[in-house]
């Protein structure tokens, strides 16, 4: 059997980019150690129609048998136990009860899910478990046993996991359908670096070259602050790049900023394209002690135009649900996802660390294309066309990453050998990419944090340049490559962009605004957290979003009216989408009936929020929401005052209870004032955990066992039928969860069990959610 008889399909369903990641190793292994070049798919779930390599009732009558599927797959799970958005529309049709029951007969795959054990076992992995069963019940036969891949795992995580499963359940199975004896394992360097090089240079898909004087975009904005994705001449290209960052589920709009509901359809010259929403950052400001360790901030966001490639503004009539009222723009517990830049010093660093003749083209303006042999895969992002180096690495290029272990090992062919710590350099960057060597790899880039621009600084071989190779492969028979700009685009990942809950109420917003001018677009909220810290050698580090939206300064700028797209460098660039909080029960006890208006203040439906920390941002949404519902049948438009009076905790009727954790109450109490003036004037029942304001630990779920004399949580979902939503760290989601079960069981017959089952029943129905995060 040669060494291409067996011809994998290789596909992933990521949320975060690691289930890629994994299936990105996976393949080089698959190519370097087995021969295995014939490898299919190499995409998303949804970037394929993943039914058609099953077999059909039609199909199976012909004489020919169907070809033989060999899947290997990568599965995250995300959110509350569920399917990744990447593969959400393959799911749904998997889950189709008129599939016959053979259709995967044809079918062997291989498996390896991806979780965090911190969400507990019964959430580990699940995605991964749930899709394996669901094979298995269309007939697929498993090749070996389901690996998995914890984001605790020491010296590498999921990929730690990765390696183990690899060598001891997948490839003897690949091994084995080869036909293949393998004796001790021998490595060729020779045959390595041959092997690297021809991947390196060979196999570039991009090709780049310089824009001429005479057809360069006019930089006529350059010394108005516009930076350069705005700029006219650019836009377009930033555009279609960004819009491969879109989010799967997010909304749309049409050109009056209307959000559409799934099941109403518009004309398409009525809605914007996938490209990102634009927002002003009008509020920045810091909603925690000056003197506390964490910077956590309250920004409002106006959005206000988009990236879609019309600059005009089309007339259409409102858009409006079945009940003939507008629909908001977003809605309560919803995501937005954000796409940051990279700060301008970090940028100048990393120029300063790649080789001359790639930083003298740093504000030249480039011409990027595929090369016509290379298809656009999810594998490989297209970058914008038309840009300059500075501009891509400013807004494309995630420069603060850490390096995995593959871009590690591809890296390792340009450290120039010619430099006296070149082989050096490239064997230990050979030997941080091996299994052998997670633990390395665990200390030098994942607990110090060493981002694209560190590894670039260390191994400074990589600059080393000699005249006439033009970027080709070295001929001083030492086999190295100079690294170009062709390359460097090939090896940089782009940057992914970061979710954050809304903390803001569509329907409050909306009450505040309607006495106020603004009537271009929408308003949002969010409360964000500054990543930052140092490493166990003393390296200062920060988180990419985070850092970025902290710095924005808001500006004192009008909206213009007449315009789709908006300038300045407080503008951000973002999606909506659903998020785990969607059936918000928001029936009064007064809807339907007339004559009793006084019912008008009580819903059928209580509601009980727990969380700690920024995991407020989408409970606060979930208030202000029925607040904001509340005061709109009443006729108001501004909460009632408070009266003054203590603010003890007399938790009893209420039908807004929140049970919200933090450290202290004067350091990082977030929007406590308004926690306390609801309390006052009798619309929320409030259980504060502040952890280290007495002498024993006091976390939010010890506060909810106790509260209420141990029954409350009980009485809660048991008695008054009340829906219960969970948000912050997936530690003390899953610790909170567990009460709720334990509290559950001690009251139902079947116990926990019947505690587990009722929690699943009110999931189904969006009365018990979760959205927790690592």
């Amino acid at each position: 059997m040669s060494s291409n008889a067996i011809s994998p399909t290789i596909l992933w369903a990521t949320e975060s980019g690691r289930a890629k990641a994994c299936a990105r190793r996976t393949i080089r292994l698959l190519q370097s150690s087995h021969g295995i070049t014939n490898i299919q798919g190499r995409c998303a779930f949804d970037d394929m129609d993943f039914l058609s390599l099953g077999q059909l009732p039609s199909q199976q009558e012909h004489e020919q048998p169907p070809p033989q599927q060999f899947l290997i797959i990568f599965v995250s799970t995300t959110g509350d136990a569920e399917q990744p958005s990447s593969i959400r529309t393959t799911w749904s049709r998997l889950l189709a009860k008129s599939l016959p029951k053979t259709l995967f007969a044809n079918t062997q795959f291989a498996l390896f899910a991806l979780g965090d054990r911190a969400y507990g076992p019964d959430a580990f992995c699940a995605a991964g478990r749930k899709l394996a069963a669901r094979l298995v019940q269309l007939g697929a036969r498993p090749a070996c046993c389901v690996g998995y891949g914890d984001d605790g795992s020491l010296n590498g995580g999921v990929f730690a996991d990765l390696d183990v499963w690899l060598e001891k359940d997948l490839f003897p199975v690949v091994r084995h359908q080869r036909h293949e004896v393998v004796k001790g394992a021998t490595t060729n360097n020779n045959l390595i670096e041959s092997e690297m090089l021809v991947k390196a240079d060979e196999l570039l898909p991009y090709e780049v070259k310089t824009v001429p004087e005479n057809e360069k975009p006019n930089n006529q904005y350059e010394l108005n602050g516009i930076e350069e994705w705005q700029k006219k001449e650019y836009r377009q290209y930033y555009s279609d790049h960004f819009t491969h960052a879109r989010p799967a589920a997010s909304y749309q709009y049409n050109h009056r900023l209307e959000r559409r509901e799934q099941q109403h359809h518009l004309p398409a010259n009525q809605l914007l394209s996938s490209a990102p929403l634009l927002g002003r950052v009008t509020v920045n400001d810091r909603i925690t002690a000056d003197d506390w360790m964490q910077d956590t901030r309250h920004i409002r966001i106006h959005v206000v135009g988009s990236m879609s490639s019309s600059d005009t503004d089309q007339s259409s009539q409102p858009i409006t649900n079945e009940n003939n009222s507008q629909i908001l723009p977003y809605q309560a517990g919803d995501i937005t996802t954000i796409l940051p830049s990279n700060p301008s010093s970090l940028v100048d660093r990393f120029l300063s660390v790649l080789p001359a003749s790639i930083r003298a083209m740093a504000d030249e303006t480039l011409h990027i294309k595929y090369k016509p042999n290379h298809a656009r895969t999810s594998m490989n992002h297209p970058w914008p066309e038309t840009c300059t180096l500075r501009g891509l690495l400013t807004y494309c290029a995630d420069i603060q990453a850490l390096p995995e272990r593959e871009d590690l090992y591809a890296l390792s062919p340009y450290c120039n050998l010619n430099h006296a710590d070149g082989q050096d350099h490239r064997d230990k960057l050979i030997s941080l990419s091996e299994t052998a060597g997670a633990a390395l790899y665990g200390d030098y880039i994942i607990r110090e944090k060493r981002n694209w621009v560190d590894v670039f600084y260390d191994f400074e071989s990589m600059q080393w340049e000699n005249s006439g190779n033009d970027g080709e492969t070295m001929d001083d028979g030492k086999g190295s490559l100079l690294l170009t700009i062709s390359h460097l685009l090939t090896l940089l990942p782009s940057i992914s962009p970061r979710h954050f809950s809304i903390a803001s109420s569509p329907s409050f917003m909306k009450l505040q605004s309607s006495c106020s001018s603004a009537e271009v677009g929408f308003e949002l909220e969010l409360c964000v957290a500054m990543v930052e810290g140092t490493t166990p050698l003393g390296r200062p580090y920060t988180g990419c979003c985070s850092k970025y939206l902290s710095s924005i300064i808001p500006k004192d700028t009008e909206v213009e009216a007449t315009s789709n797209f908006v300038e300045g460098s407080d503008i951000v660039r973002l999606w909506i989408h659903p998020g785990s909080f969607s059936k918000l029960p928001l029936n009064t006890l007064a809807d339907g009936q007339e004559n009793d208006s006084t019912k008008h203040l009580f819903f059928e439906t209580p509601v009980m929020c727990i969380g700690a920390g920024t995991g407020i941002a989408p409970l606060r949404s979930l208030i202000f929401e029925r607040e904001a519902h509340r005061m709109s049948k009443l006729g108001k438009v501004a909460l009632p005052p408070s009266n003054g009076c203590d603010t003890a905790i007399a938790i009893g009727g209420e039908d807004n209870i929140l049970v919200f954790g933090c450290r202290k109450k004067t350091m990082d109490y977030y929007y406590g004032n308004e926690w306390e003036d609801l309390t006052n004037s009798k619309r929320l029942g409030l259980i504060p955990a502040f952890s280290r304001d007495q002498a024993h630990k006091l976390y939010v779920q010890r506060a909810l066992r106790e509260a209420g004399g141990g029954e409350l949580i009980a009485r809660h979902i048991l008695e008054r039928q009340g829906a219960v939503y969970i948000a912050g760290g997936s530690k003390m989601a899953r610790a909170v969860k567990d009460e709720i079960v334990e509290a559950l069981g001690a009251r139902l017959d079947g116990g926990e069990k019947d505690a587990k089952r009722l929690l699943n029943k009110l999931k189904r129905k969006g009365l018990f959610s979760i959205e927790a995060w690592s």
